[in-house]
C-alpha cells in the first residue's frame, strides 16, 4: 500500500473533559486544607502559592480547547499558519489510540534532546493513514504515558 503525499485535519489542542460542580467544590475543598497547614505552619509564601495554584486550576478547568488545522506531508507536520514541523527534526513518532474514543495520540519526538516532545490529536480513522506516511520516513516506538499525563487524565484534564 502505497503512503499518501498529504494528510489534512483538524483537532482540538486537548481533549475537554466536562467537570461537575462537585468537582470544582473538591477542588476548593482541598485548597483550603492546604491554605490553612501553611497559615498554621506560619509559612505564607506557600499560602500565597496555594492561592495562586488555586486560581490557575479553577481557570484551567473551565478553558475549552482550541481547534487547529494540521497538514503532514513528506515535508513534516504543519499546524497550518503558525509552525512547520520538518521531518528532519523529528526522530521517532508513535500513536496511542487508547486515549480517547474519539481521538488519537500522535507523539513526535525531536532529534534535540531538551525539546519537548509534540502531543497532536489526531482522528481516530485517520491514524492508519498517518501512521503509514511517518513509518515510510520516521521510527515508530511504543506510546508511553508519563506520570505526568496520566495524573492529568485521572483528575479529569
Amino acid at each position: 500500500m502505497m503512503a499518501q503525499s498529504k494528510i489534512v485535519w483538524q483537532a482540538p489542542d486537548f481533549e475537554y473533559r466536562p467537570k461537575s460542580i462537585a468537582w470544582y467544590w473538591t477542588s476548593i475543598v482541598l485548597m483550603s486544607v492546604f491554605l490553612g497547614a501553611a497559615v498554621w505552619q506560619r509559612n505564607f509564601l506557600l499560602a500565597f502559592f496555594v492561592v495562586i495554584a488555586e486560581i490557575l486550576i479553577l481557570v484551567w478547568a473551565s478553558r475549552k480547547p482550541t481547534t487547529f488545522a494540521f497538514k503532514l506531508s513528506g515535508a513534516g507536520l504543519e499546524i497550518v499558519g503558525q509552525k512547520l514541523f520538518p521531518l528532519t527534526d523529528i526522530q521517532s513518532f508513535s500513536i496511542d489510540e487508547e486515549t480517547s474514543d474519539q481521538w488519537a495520540e500522535l507523539t513526535l519526538r525531536f532529534q534535540r534532546r531538551l525539546k519537548a516532545s509534540l502531543v497532536v490529536n489526531l482522528p481516530k480513522d485517520q491514524s492508519a493513514l498517518i501512521h503509514n506516511l511517518l513509518g515510510a520516513h520516521l521510527t515508530e516506538v511504543e506510546p508511553e504515558s508519563s506520570l505526568l499525563e496520566t495524573l492529568e487524565r485521572l483528575l479529569g484534564f
